[in-house]
């Protein structure tokens, strides 16, 4: 089985993501859902999980979210109850749901609780491992919890600090009132080195996947693994297009 993971940072620009593939099983993170339908998608931002599920993108597409637990409704209005009046709250239409996922950011810029108000049936499961991770990252690993032979990394630039993003100069908006820059800050995207831990720890964990790593930038830096070698793009699309 082959698989490609498809990062946010500026190199992805030189694909397509429309490209039709040839038996490749495909992954993507946070706000590619705008752009195409993956067949996994991982966030683990929970603004972002808000606004995917606000969608309905996580009705009809396999989505993996962190800390995603599933709480009655008693909860969320305790919740609303205790929280300061700093805070700002961004929910869903309830309408009859009655269960929820309430997360929230509780310091720094953009802090705030989101209350997701869930459906008895999606297609959303709660990430066990790794966690604490960068979307990226996290979609990496899981997509080789799956036994593929190959793993295509495309659009993962480890250079810059904060590291770019195809999306960083998006808004995103919120109950049509809340808006911000998204990912504005090394705080909200991950730090390089974070990055730089988790790949390396994803490549070794992992050393019967071969890893092939489309051209990042320049500055980006580069690992030596036995299972891991730096490609063109126009190779890999001869590779795995149809």
């Amino acid at each position: 089985m082959r698989t490609i993971v498809y990062g946010n940072s500026k190199s992805r620009l030189k694909w397509d993501l429309n490209t039709k593939l040839d038996n490749v099983t495909t992954w993507g993170c946070n706000r590619i859902y705008n752009d195409v339908a993956v067949d996994n998608l991982v966030s683990i931002d929970h603004h972002v999980q808000h606004m995917i599920y606000e969608s309905g993108y996580a009705h009809k597409n396999k989505c993996y979210f962190a800390d995603w637990n599933i709480l009655p409704e008693s909860f969320a209005n305790t919740r609303i109850m205790v929280t300061g009046d700093d805070m700002k709250i961004t929910e869903n239409e309830k309408g009859d749901r009655q269960s929820c996922v309430v997360n929230g950011k509780f310091y720094g810029e953009g802090k705030g609780l989101w209350i997701t108000w869930i459906d008895e049936v999606d297609m959303v499961e709660n990430i066990q491992y790794p966690q604490q991770w960068c979307s990226g990252t996290t979609a990496i690993h899981l997509a080789c919890q799956q036994n593929p032979s190959e793993v295509y990394l495309v659009g993962f630039d480890i250079s810059e600090n904060p590291l770019n993003n195809v999306y960083e100069e998006q808004q995103m908006s919120q109950g049509g009132a809340y808006k911000r820059k998204h990912y504005k800050s090394s705080e909200d995207f991950g730090h390089r080195s974070d990055w730089e831990r988790e790949i390396q720890t994803t490549i070794r964990e992992f050393p019967n996947v071969e890893f092939i790593w489309a051209e990042p930038h320049e500055r980006s830096v580069k690992f030596d693994y036995d299972n891991l070698t730096y490609d063109t793009y126009e190779n890999i699309r001869r590779n795995i297009c149809r």
